[in-house]
C-alpha cells in the first residue's frame, strides 16, 4: 500500500471513527507500544503500534463487516430470533470466537444491547488488549483460550501480527474450551451467534462434538483455505453446516450462514 493510499485511508476513517482514530499516530511517533483513543459511539479504544489493531475496528466499525442488515428478509429473521429468545425469558448467546482486541465482541453488544458476548481469544498479546477494551462493558466476558471441537491445549505461533497467529493442538499450553462451554458460560442463556475468525483452528472445530450447530441462528465464518493452500481447512465446516437448513450469504471475508 503506498503512502498516498494509506493517507487517504486515515483520512477518510474520520466521519466513523473520529479524528482522535488519528491521534494514535503521534503517539506511536513518540515511542508509545499502545495507546488510547476515544472513538465516537464506543468510548475508549487501546490499540498497539505495528499491529492491525486499527484494520481491525475500522473492519468492524467502518466497513460494517458483521452487519446483516442489508440481507434482506434474513435480516428480519435475525432479530425476529434475537426478540424470541428475550421474550421466552432467555439470554441470546453471541460467542466471539477469535475475537482478536474486541471489536466485533463491541459491535455485537451495541447491535443487540440485551445479548451477552463471550469472547474468546488464545493470543495472549490479543487477549491483553481484548481485556482492556471490553473490561468496562458489561454483558461482555472474555475467556483466554481456543476454541475447538474437545477440550485440550494448543501452541500459539505468532507471525508478526495477532490476527495471524497460527493455532495447533499440544500436550499443553493455552487451553481449550468448547463451543457448548462458550454458550453455557452464560447462565440462562440460549445460543445466537458464532462469529468464528480462528485462522485455520476452524477444521478442528467443525470436526466432531457439533450439538451447538443444532441450537445456533447464525454463524459468521471466516475461511483459511487461502492462507494454508492444500490442506483443505474448510472441509468440515462445509460439511457441518451443509447438514443443517442454513441459507449463505457472504459479507467482505466472511461466510454467513442464517437459519431458515
Amino acid at each position: 500500500m503506498g503512502a498516498l493510499e494509506t493517507l487517504w485511508i486515515n483520512l477518510t476513517d474520520i466521519p466513523t471513527l473520529g479524528i482522535q482514530f488519528l491521534w494514535r499516530h503521534a503517539a506511536f511517533a513518540a515511542g508509545a507500544d499502545t495507546t488510547k483513543v476515544n472513538v465516537p459511539g464506543i468510548g475508549n479504544v487501546h490499540l498497539r503500534c505495528d499491529q492491525s489493531d486499527a484494520s481491525v475496528f475500522r473492519q468492524v466499525f467502518r466497513y460494517l463487516e458483521y452487519d446483516t442488515d442489508d440481507l434482506d428478509g434474513a435480516s428480519k429473521r435475525i432479530y425476529g430470533r434475537y426478540t424470541e429468545l428475550i421474550e421466552s425469558g432467555k439470554t441470546p448467546v453471541i460467542v466471539d470466537a477469535g475475537a482478536n482486541i474486541g471489536a466485533a465482541s463491541i459491535w455485537f453488544k451495541k447491535k443487540y444491547e440485551k445479548a451477552a458476548i463471550v469472547a474468546v481469544e488464545p493470543e495472549p498479546g490479543n487477549f491483553e488488549v481484548l481485556k482492556k477494551n471490553t473490561e468496562h462493558i458489561p454483558g461482555i466476558s472474555t475467556l483466554a483460550a481456543a476454541i475447538g471441537s474437545e477440550s485440550g491445549f494448543v501452541s500459539i505461533t505468532n507471525e508478526g501480527q495477532g490476527w495471524s497467529a497460527t493455532t495447533e493442538r499440544a500436550t499443553d499450553g493455552v487451553p481449550v474450551v468448547t463451543m457448548d462451554e462458550a454458550f453455557k458460560s452464560v447462565p440462562g442463556g440460549s445460543p445466537f451467534i458464532a462469529k468464528i475468525d480462528i485462522e485455520g483452528f476452524e477444521s478442528d472445530l467443525f470436526s466432531h462434538n457439533l450439538g451447538w450447530l443444532e441450537q445456533v441462528y447464525v454463524v459468521f465464518i471466516e475461511p483459511h483455505d487461502w492462507r494454508y493452500p492444500g490442506r483443505m481447512l474448510s472441509q468440515t465446516f462445509q460439511r457441518a453446516t451443509a447438514a443443517h437448513d442454513f441459507e449463505l450469504y457472504i459479507i467482505a471475508e466472511n461466510l454467513v450462514y442464517v437459519r431458515i
